[in-house]
């Protein structure tokens, strides 16, 4: 009644389209009030995961979600989100994972709908029709679970027809928990000791999928001779040993040499200063030749360091009085006293990025006998990717000041663009396609210059002075399109921008 009053009260031109504008909020008021009233009054169910742990990586499993309607139930939607890692709920097909089907005794409990989220979960929404107390299952078959173990929630709302979502009174999880010991890791993988002295182990246990589990209770061996006390092995006779760790049925081996009184041994170590270099920016490859020794110069060393092939402008650089030849890898290093260390960078630009994966092994050898052969080699790679490009735009030096150009002196303004490598601006000039666009403050059109025109691509945008008609800000901006057919590039457009003032001063 309220509303029709307010629209009889008013008069003159228009109050019919007054009134009905009047009725149609006062209608949606009315409508979110009924809404509101609706979802304060109607209890939304219970919604159960019986499920409540499963092991991390598992594939094949049944899940199912059983929603149970309340007394003085109404129609609606029941919406529950299924965490990201599980696998992707559907309808499509009955023998792919994550199949979505339900079962009730409702006059309607059906799937209506699944919606990915931006987080990785996906919604599935169930329309339904149940009387009070009555039961509905949905059933989520041969689902692959997650590999990281933790909490993951299954939170869902009910939704009556014509209201708003209610949240289920809890919100059910399941634990996703690590798996049974599979594999066994010992470090360190390889050691050097002398006669009688000892090495301590650390043993790792992890499940099928990778996950690290606590304290295996491993046990250790060695062979041919010596003892272990715990995780401390210790062997009297030189040679070679082997460390064995067992746990529950698996085992992991270590090497270990027992260095006699009249043996070197050198080991080498390989590192590269970065895994994924952008193309065109430095990566250096760093050989170190070491005789672990405690009694003996090692004589004679020679190490072999092939360059790769994809390091561009390569750069030996060979610590001491030692030398290094590119050609053939050979790098002499001479003698080593106990303890002492010889290192080698090589240094250049990360290659093509079609040429993949860069990889340095390296190999020692030396005129000293050395028992422990297992640490005589070493490997590290690089694989290049896309480097990014940007554009600098540059003044001409004959450019008045900058940001004020004086339209009244006669000559000419410019302004050049250069794409450039953006992980690496030394690197090449990048292949693509410049294109310029320019505009004023005021609106008036810049001057009809050759490097305006479309597809042009001219690097120098030049203005004549007295093609500027009347006092202005301009803007510039250089627009950059790599070359699509080079792999060494992002295929990303980028630009530049810079502005000046004309003034008239003349």
């Amino acid at each position: 009644m309220r509303v029709c009053n307010v629209g009889r009260r008013l008069r003159g031109p228009g109050r019919g389209r007054r009134v009905a504008v009047i009725g149609a909020v006062a209608a949606v008021a009315v409508s979110a009030t009924v809404s509101s009233a609706l979802a304060a009054t109607v209890r939304p169910g219970q919604l159960r995961l019986p499920t409540s742990s499963v092991v991390s990586g598992a594939q094949g499993i049944g899940l199912s979600l059983v929603y149970t309607a309340p007394s003085g139930a109404v129609p609606g939607a029941v919406s529950v989100r299924v965490p990201a890692g599980f696998s992707t709920p559907q309808t499509g097909s009955a023998s792919a994972e994550g199949f979505l089907s339900t079962s009730s005794s409702c006059a309607q409990f059906q799937i209506s709908g699944t919606a990915a989220q931006p987080d990785g979960s996906t919604v599935v929404t169930v329309a339904t029709n149940c009387a009070a107390g009555q039961i509905g299952t949905i059933s989520y078959a041969d689902v692959t679970v997650p590999t990281a173990p933790g909490s993951y929630a299954f939170p869902g709302t009910f939704t009556p027809v014509g209201s708003v979502p209610i949240p289920f009174p809890t919100t059910d999880t399941i634990t996703v928990k690590a798996g049974v010991l599979a594999t066994l890791t010992i470090s360190p993988p390889t050691a050097t000791i002398p006669p009688g002295a000892t090495q301590n182990y650390v043993v790792q246990g992890f499940d099928a999928v990778g996950n690290p589990l606590s304290n295996p209770g491993a046990y250790f061996t060695i062979a041919p001779d010596g003892s272990c006390a715990l995780s401390t092995c210790t062997a009297a006779v030189p040679g070679a040993h082997t460390v064995t760790a067992k746990a529950k049925g698996l085992t992991a081996t270590s090497a270990l040499t027992v260095v006699g009184s009249s043996d070197a041994d050198l080991s080498i170590a390989q590192t590269v200063s970065t895994a994924t270099p952008a193309y065109g920016s430095a990566v250096t490859f760093t050989t170190t030749v070491t005789n672990t020794s405690a009694t003996v110069t090692s004589t004679g060393v020679t190490a072999t360091v092939p360059v790769p092939a994809g390091l561009a402008s390569p750069a030996p650089d060979p610590s001491g009085s030692t030398s290094y030849n590119p050609s053939t890898g050979t790098w002499t290093v001479g003698s080593l006293a106990p303890g002492a260390s010889a290192t080698l960078a090589l240094s250049g630009l990360a290659g093509d990025v079609s040429l993949g994966t860069q990889t340095v092994t390296t190999s020692v050898t030396a005129a000293t006998p050395d028992a422990n052969s297992a640490n005589n080699t070493a490997s590290a790679s690089e694989t290049p990717r896309p480097a990014a490009t940007q554009v600098v735009i540059t003044a001409d030096p004959g450019n008045p000041p900058p940001n004020n150009v004086d339209i009244g002196v006669p000559g000419t303004v410019s302004w050049t663009a250069t794409p450039v490598n953006a992980d690496s601006p030394a690197a090449a000039t990048p292949p693509g396609t410049i294109s310029w666009i320019c505009e004023s403050a005021s609106g008036n059109p810049c001057p009809a210059v050759p490097a305006l025109f479309p597809g042009s691509d001219i690097r120098v945008l030049t203005f004549d002075r007295g093609q500027f008609s009347s006092v202005d800000t301009i803007t510039i901006t250089a627009l950059f399109v790599p070359d699509g057919a080079t792999a060494n590039y992002v295929p990303e457009q980028v630009f530049a921008a810079t502005s000046f003032t004309l003034t008239n001063n003349g």
